[in-house]
Parts: structure tokens; sequence; C-alpha cells
């Protein structure tokens, strides 16, 4: 804060602090002075957002103070990273087709977090090495594995080239790299410099061997997702770094295996989101084994104009869309990754473009990772929900369906993970609260143990109904009388302001007292009925004539506020309780009252 007079002495500015914070019971220390010569000042105990503002108010009115603000804390924002093939991912960019990745790393980039990469292996890379956990080959059958054995603790990917004849194909073809290349979309080293950026970079790779020469074995590939959930698997160590998201870019034209189902339930039971490309046939994703499988996250692939990819499985099946990238006619529309230079087996590492729902798959499972290591509570099906829920709309066509949308992982982040701790994901009217802590209308109150709670259930007071109105209105300039127009709210009272302001409305007049006075009763909670009438009066008390018949059974159309509640179930902001009734003596806890009020904006807002 700064005093209009900097001559001011200290124990003139010591009365302006105890004015400011007797109310509260608290005190105030002068910490230290700024160069610009403002006072930087510190209370005793946690204030909550109203109390705060309290202080600041009063701090304001007094004639010796210039200037007052809230000492906020500031956190570091992401910027483009400096890894010189990030310019050509256009699949992490919130432009076109791609997945807006970069939006996401301002709240975390997915520390902590395990993702298994089931699939060919991996290679030694710069931009995958410290990323990568001692992971495990599960491919039984030697000559598959093409590492002369069968399991074993080494997941290096060795090769999946073949000859002429092999595999049931008539043409050779060279090895593909494909979990190296699948492992540098999910999570490549970030800001290093060097190469590309992954979309989780701050979680581990845990690579599952678990195809090699002419593919892999489905009874492999469902041990390799049990190992990887943290399962007991004959012969095979207990995997030490469990993973919480297990990617599966991969697949084949068959029904759902009962393996491949117990194995996907196994490790969603153990709190894994599991993520599977849906396919590459350009077909239904029901005929597509893993995606046709339950409790999977089905993923296809779009190009880098938002549009569905020729070659993307498609249908009801399909949760959500990533970029998958096209390389037809031009190669940089497919996604670029880590890659090796080896025909056969590992030669130098290198980068290129693929495409496919393989591709599509880790920008999923990544985003996966950073909800998650955001808010660990989260389970499998809420991730789910919330990568669905903050899809947006694909920028170019689909058909005959891709789901709810295009992967946004930047709004999966700001909603995945709840302000408030003790809000979470998939409580009732979990929106509307977080919508009264993005627009300002409530901060909660700051614990103790450095969490921010919202106290859901607790009643909204008449004093804080009078702040949340004040704030919905955008906090005008208002200057408040000097003489309460309330006997029982006095100036110094934290919500004075707001309360005068709802007053000067005419949104609350308050009781009028058998000795002449009016109250506002401040921390009397506030009942369903009185709620219509603050709402019905801001407003602006519009023409309304109640129906000749109780809207709710239990509204009278002779009681007090039968008018304003049957405005309010006219307009959309209540449907009432279950049982049909509006319950109007009830006091309105504070996540009911965040959805009343999102839905006052919604319908009344500019």
């Amino acid at each position: 804060m700064k005093f209009a007079d900097q001559t001011v002495s200290g124990p003139d500015r010591v009365e302006s602090y105890s004015q400011a914070a007797a109310p509260l019971g608290t005190s105030v220390t002068e910490l230290h002075e700024t160069a610009t010569g403002s006072l930087v000042v510190a209370v005793d105990k946690d204030l909550t957002a109203e109390e705060t503002a309290a202080v600041v108010d009063t701090l304001e009115a007094d004639p010796d103070v210039a200037s007052v603000e809230p000492d906020v804390v500031l956190f570091p924002s992401a910027a483009e990273p400096n890894d010189p093939l990030y310019p050509v991912q256009w699949n992490l960019r919130a432009a076109g087709g791609g997945a807006n990745a970069v939006a996401a790393w301002n709240a975390g980039t997915g520390e902590g977090q395990v993702i298994a990469v089931v699939d060919t292996g991996i290679t030694a890379h710069t931009d995958l090495n410290a990323k990568v956990l001692p992971g495990y080959d599960v491919i039984s059958v030697p000559d598959m594995a093409g590492d002369g054995n069968g399991r074993d603790a080494d997941p290096r990917d060795e090769g999946d080239w073949y000859d002429a004849g092999s595999c049931g194909r008539t043409v050779g073809a060279s090895s593909t790299w494909h979990g190296t290349h699948v492992a540098g979309i999910v999570a490549a080293s970030t800001g290093n410099g060097v190469g590309i950026s992954g979309v989780a970079p701050g979680a581990m790779i845990l690579p599952v061997r678990a195809m090699g020469t002419c593919g892999g074995y489905m009874s492999d590939i469902a041990d390799g997702i049990i190992w990887a959930a943290g399962g007991s698997v004959p012969g095979l160590p207990l995997n030490p770094t469990p993973a919480r998201v297990i990617n599966l870019s991969l697949g084949g034209v068959s029904t759902c295996s009962l393996f491949m189902q117990d194995a996907v339930d196994y490790a969603v039971g153990r709190g894994a989101v599991v993520v599977a490309a849906a396919g590459n046939d350009a077909i239904s994703a029901s005929r597509t084994q893993p995606a046709n499988c339950a409790n999977v996250v089905v993923v296809g692939a779009g190009d880098r104009d938002g549009s569905r990819a020729r070659y993307s499985n498609f249908g009801s099946l399909v949760d959500i869309m990533a970029p998958g990238g096209t390389t037809t006619g031009d190669v940089t529309g497919g996604i670029m990754s880590t890659l090796n230079s080896g025909t056969s087996r590992p030669a130098a590492e290198s980068y290129n473009y693929y495409q496919g729902t393989s591709m599509a798959a880790p920008h999923v499972a990544g985003t996966a990772a950073l909800l998650l290591a955001a808010n660990p509570a989260l389970t499998p099906g809420q991730v789910e929900l919330v990568l669905k829920k903050t899809a947006r709309p694909l920028p170019g066509s689909c058909a005959p369906h891709c789901g709810p949308g295009l992967l946004d992982a930047g709004a999966a982040m700001a909603n995945g993970v709840p302000p408030f701790a003790d809000v979470p994901f998939g409580l009732q009217f979990y929106d509307e609260m977080l919508w009264m802590a993005a627009e300002g209308i409530s901060t909660g109150w700051a614990e103790a143990n450095g969490t921010t709670t919202y106290r859901p259930f607790q009643a909204v007071n008449r004093d804080a109904m009078a702040a949340f109105m004040y704030r919905l209105e955008g906090s005008p300039a208002f200057v408040p009388p000097k003489k309460s127009p309330f006997a029982d709210v006095s100036v110094s009272n934290p919500f004075y302001k707001e309360i005068a302001w709802l007053n000067s409305r005419g949104i609350a007049t308050g009781w009028r007292e058998a000795n002449g006075t009016s109250t506002y009763r401040p921390t009397t909670p506030v009942n369903r009925d009185a709620m219509a009438a603050f709402m019905y009066r801001y407003a602006g008390s519009p023409e309304y004539t109640a129906p000749p018949n109780p809207v709710f059974p239990d509204v009278a159309t002779d009681s007090q506020f039968h008018k304003e509640i049957s405005w309010l179930a006219s307009s959309g902001i209540t449907t009432g309780w279950d049982d049909g009734a509006y319950h109007p003596v009830s006091p309105v806890a504070r996540d009911a009252m965040a959805a009343f009020m999102k839905r006052f904006d919604d319908k009344f807002g500019q």
C-alpha cells in the first residue's frame, strides 16, 4: 500500500492498520518498503477473499492512503519450447487440428506420472534417454522378438523388419521403430534445445516391448498391460513403477478377446487410464481390437486441418479425436517425432513424420498424464469425462461419427484441475463452482495447509450473498454511505460496502424492527424463498404475473415470495428438488448458490 503523504508518521499508520484489522480480530505488521515507495504489510492470520476485500476497502477509505492492493502470488508461465523441430509440430498448437498442448503446460507438464508405451520397444535417443524407466520385453516367441530369446528385462527395439514372403506379405518391409515414435509424442524432453517437444514432458516413459517381427500376440500384449499396471505376471518380476496411463497404439480386425478385456479391466481397476488407437482401416472402430474393448479411451485421428484423416476408423466407439496427421502429398502434414535411421537393426537416432491413429493415441495419453499429475485423485472414468467434455468441435469435417470432438489439452487442464480442494471432479454443480472461481465471484478460503476450499455444503449467509451479487455485477464503483442503513451492520463490517450496495439497488431492504430501526441480519443463512426474492429484484423486478396455480406443491399462491419463486422457475433458474418441491425455507448451500448464479448469468448476463 502507499500513503498519500509519505511523511505520515508511524503512529498514524498504525492507527490506519488498526481500523482496518480490528473488526476481523487480527493485526497488521509492516514488512518492508518497495522500490516505488509502497509499504508491504501482512496480517497475522489467513483471511478469506471476502475478508481481504474488506481490509482493502477500509484502508482505501482512509484519506491518508493513496492506494492499496493485495500482494498476489504469481507463477512461471510456460513459453514455447526451444526445441528446433517444435516449429513443425502443428499437432501441439491450438490452430487447425492441433491438440493445444502448449496451453496445458501453464498448469503442469505431467511430473511424477508414468506412461507405459506397450509397443515395439524403444531405441536409444537423446530426446528420450532421460525419460525412460526400466521396462520389459514380454514377447514370448524368440523369432518374433528377434533377440534370440523370449521374455527378458531389455525392452530395446530390435527391429520389426521382415523379408518378402514373411508375415504373410509378398513384399518385405524395413523396421518401423514404432514404439520410439510413439514415446516421443508422449513425453519427449522439452525445452532442452534438441529435437521435438512431447505432450507430457514431465512424465516418465515405461517401455513395454510386446510387438516385434510380424507384430505381437494378443496374449503377450495383455500380459504387458497387466505388468505395466503393477500386476503379477508368471515369470516376470513386479514392475516397481506402475503406470497410471497405458498407451496402446496397436490393433487388428477382431473382436475383443477375454484375455485383452481382463487385462484392460485389471489396469483400470488399478487406476490406470488405458488409451487405444481406433485403427487405420477406415472402418467402424467396433471391428478392431483393443478399440472395441470396454473401459478404453478410443482415439481417432484427425489431419492438420481438423478433419477425420481418411484412414482413421470411426463410429460410436470413438471417444475423442486427436492429431494423427496425413503425409499423403505433403509429408509435413504428418506427426514429427523421435525415430531411428536403421532399416533393420538399430542405427543412429533420427526424427521423421508418421501418420496414423497410433500417433493420435499418445496425444491423449500424454494429456491424461497431465491431468493426473495436476489432480491425482481423478479416476480413469473421470479423466475420460474431462477429455470428452473439454473437446472442441472439429474445425474440419467428419463422417459418419468422430466422438465429441478434437482433443484440447489446454481446456482439459483448465477444467479438470479444480481450484478448490474440497470440490472434486464429478461433484454436483462442479462446473458452476468452477465458474464462480473463474469469474472472481468466489475465491474460497485459504486453509492452513496451503489449499483453497469452497465449502460447498455450507449455507450461504446474507452478508456473503451481498458479496456474491456485487461481484456478479462486476464489482461496480460504489461509495457506501458514511452511516449504515442497517442497525446491525457497522461501517467496519467486512461486507459493509456490498450490503450497502445491495440496499441502494433495492435488492435488500431488511427487517423493520420494533424499535424503529432496520436490520439486515448479515450472519443469517439465506433461505431459498429469500434467494428467489433477491434474484428477482436484482433482475430489476421485471413485469411478471404469477400463475393462478402453484408451481411447486410447497409454495402456496398466497405465500410470501410466491411471485418471485414462480418467476425463478419460469426463467429456468430453478426446477426444484427431485421430489418436485421447492423447499422455500431451506437454507441455500454454497454449491446450489453457484448453480443459481450461473443460471441467472446465462439468462440475464451481458
